[in-house]
């Protein structure tokens, strides 16, 4: 597979995956899709020269925003976790509200 892979060129040029991939679908990077054994995936035929910023004014705020990024995947993760286990917590409670009969109880009584 020749040219580079979406975290290559994010790299490259030090931007996130998101911003390569709102750069191919507005144009501004040629890319084609080719097929891998986890599905399609898009490769990049040439990258752009650092001199030539593809964005000229998200260039200083770019490291801003891949760590936005980043940390709201982090917070989406956590949030999944904390209802996860919220939900394990409501089940534990629950099964131990729940009177449970000892098998003499119910031998004993069932001769009355």
């Amino acid at each position: 597979m020749s040219g580079y892979t979406l975290r290559e060129a994010a790299q490259a040029l030090g931007v996130s995956i998101v911003t390569i991939r709102r750069y191919i679908k507005s144009g501004k990077l040629k890319a084609r899709l080719v097929p891998t054994k986890f599905g399609e995936s898009y490769v990049i035929e040439d990258l752009p020269l650092p001199s030539k910023p593809l964005s000229d004014d998200s260039q200083p705020a770019q490291p801003l925003i891949n760590r936005i990024e980043q940390l709201s995947q982090e917070v989406g993760y956590w949030k999944a976790k904390a209802e996860f286990l919220q939900e394990r917590l409501l089940l534990l409670e629950a099964h131990k509200h729940t009177h449970k009969q000892r098998w003499w109880h119910r031998l004993f009584r069932s001769q009355h």
